[in-house]
């Protein structure tokens, strides 16, 4: 049977078991599905409800119901102040003619969802933890290998002091560098008693809130619920309750989003969106900016520094680029994914810092054949290659999502045909993307292929993917547990022109330090991008009030949930 008709079988069959579960009903929920409560569909459980611990974006999601961030991007991209008065520039005095200092003011009187003032010193309390080793963050590296220095002014204005140029507030202060504040007088004795803040329950079971909701009830393993807070800066959300409901796959997350049982809906995957809209006429799809890109991240890691070393023939830069090569991106994004998205080779697609002229590289088994013959790695009787008498099998893994799983089906066969053996493997994504320290899938490097995405460029060029997953500084290690480059791959010369790319004032230096980062990311070949993925939701039309507006994946999708509005 062709690919394209196997892709048209599985997803009749997964239409035809959305319909049938539509048609005789799903499990009934716990709760009246009523005008107060929005009911959420999320296909991964959050696995820690502090943003600084979590490399999950469904935990960033449930995150961002109750953390406010100093302001947010709306679905234009337009930045929208929250907690800050407003957004620093250097015409306001707000950022100081070297762009190493940053006067932030508040608005007055904020409060936390318990009622204890909101100040600046609970933003020079949490800029101190992210700067401290002893609390191994895995998030927030962008302010804490930057930041010198941070100083209370006022009750409203705090002061941040760098130690090279930062150009861009959004990677500092905004959404995207600040994603979580943390209320000093329920983490400081924390602090001071443990000397860390990496194992306390508030990461986990958090108390004190600041966003527009608080966290009422976490069901480990069936929902989280939400009540509105009084509290927040815009004043209490129409919607009163927001229950977040956990699903074991995709397939039953949509059938009951069909049954009309769910409301909303994030990460909606390109390849199943026709599907998702056929199996209800009250459902809209929307799209906004999302800035992530599907790719198969490599195991390059060492023997005996921490995480599991991968297969050695991804040492070899041959052997990388023969992966890439046998690969039919086209077809997969064609047949799997309906089309709606293509191939890149860049890490920066869909940005305006993407280098087109590098091209895509084309599915070209042949190539790839003889680029592995070249490294040395032979076709055994057995039709898989081995050098050494070590076997080219690799452990090729991802999360359970059905399209994933798809995806790697396809990828498996068309390895094979190069000679290249693939044990396929899948994860719950609490355990995939665990932390190093918990032994996640990936951190621990238990895989030689590992499938995912990770953001790219937003609204400028410094890259998180390269910032982060892929800089020598952050390789994760037993001496740096909260080290985001689970690959293990090292480019100095790409880090400097990431630097470049943060600090430089000059727009036509950090541009071409973009260029330089993607002619590397395409020689090196690190990973294999294969797609790059909007930000897809679908809501049922029936249950709200007008349309709703989304934000996109630079920064907040609930930035206007104070003004959605059920029936």
């Amino acid at each position: 049977m062709s690919l394209k008709n196997r892709v048209r079988l599985a997803l009749a069959l997964a239409l035809s078991l959305v319909m049938a579960l539509a048609g005789f009903g799903v499990a009934a929920p716990s709760y009246a599905q009523d005008s107060s409560t929005l009911v959420v569909g999320f296909a991964q459980e959050p696995d820690n409800m502090n943003g600084f611990y979590s490399a999950m974006a469904f935990a960033q999601w449930a995150n961002d119901l109750v953390q406010a961030s100093l302001y947010d991007f709306s679905d234009d991209l337009q930045p929208v102040p929250v907690l800050i008065a407003e957004i620093p520039t250097r015409e306001n005095g707000g950022i100081s003619e070297d762009f190493k200092e940053y006067t932030v003011k508040l608005k007055s009187g904020l409060k936390w969802s318990d009622g204890t003032p909101l100040t600046a010193e609970d933003f020079v309390f949490t800029y101190e933890m992210v700067k401290n080793p002893a609390n191994n963050m895995i998030q927030g590296s962008n302010i804490r290998d930057a930041l010198e220095s941070v100083e209370l002014v006022d009750e409203t204005t705090f002061r941040l002091k760098f130690n090279v140029a930062k150009p861009f507030p959004e990677d500092l202060i905004g959404s995207p560098g600040l994603s979580t504040i943390l209320p000093a007088h329920v983490f400081r004795p924390i602090f001071e008693r443990d000397g860390t803040l990496e194992n306390a329950e508030e990461n986990q079971d958090p108390t004190v809130f600041s966003g527009p909701y608080v966290l009422r009830e976490w069901k480990r393993g069936e929902s989280m619920l939400f009540e509105a807070n009084p509290n927040y800066v815009f004043g209490e959300p129409k919607i009163k309750r927001v229950l977040i409901r956990f699903f074991p796959d995709t397939d039953s997350q949509y059938a009951a989003l069909a049954a009309g049982q769910l409301d909303f809906v994030p990460n909606v995957s390109e390849g199943d969106i026709p599907r998702v809209a056929a199996s209800n006429p009250n459902l809209k799809l929307v799209t906004v900016f999302g800035g992530y890109i599907e790719s198969l991240w490599l195991n390059l890691q060492e023997e005996g520094k921490g995480p599991r070393a991968g297969h050695p023939a991804l040492k070899d830069v041959r052997v990388r680029r023969a992966l890439r090569l046998a690969i039919d991106r086209e077809t997969i994004t064609r047949e799997l994914l309906a089309g709606a998205t293509s191939p890149t080779d860049s890490i920066y697609a869909g940005s305006p810092f993407e280098d087109k002229s590098l091209g895509v590289t084309p599915y070209d088994p042949e190539a790839a054949a003889a680029l592995l013959d070249e490294a040395g790695w032979v076709v055994g009787a057995d039709g898989i290659r081995a050098k050494d008498g070590v076997k080219m099998e690799l452990r090729y893994s991802t999360t359970t999502a059905g399209w994933r799983n798809n995806i790697q089906a396809v990828i498996q066969q068309q390895l094979a045909k190069v000679g290249v053996s693939v044990i396929l493997e899948k994860y719950p994504a609490s355990e995939y993307f665990g932390t190093y320290a918990n032994k996640g899938i990936v951190a621990s490097g238990q895989y030689d292929i590992g499938q995912f995405a990770n953001n790219t460029a937003l609204t400028n060029p410094a890259n998180v993917t390269v910032d982060e997953a892929l800089s020598c500084a952050q390789i994760v290690s037993e001496d740096n547990p909260g080290g985001n480059n689970w690959t293990g791959f090292c480019s100095p010369e790409m880090d400097a022109a990431s630097l470049v790319t943060k600090t430089s004032l000059d727009p036509e230096e950090r541009l071409a330090a973009a260029y330089k980062i993607q002619q590397i990311m395409r020689d090196e070949a690190p990973l294999i991008n294969l797609f790059p993925r909007g930000d897809n939701y679908a809501y049922n039309t029936a249950r709200f009030v007008g349309e709703i507006r989304i934000g996109s994946g630079v920064g907040n999708q609930w930035f206007d949930i104070m003004n959605w509005e059920l029936k």
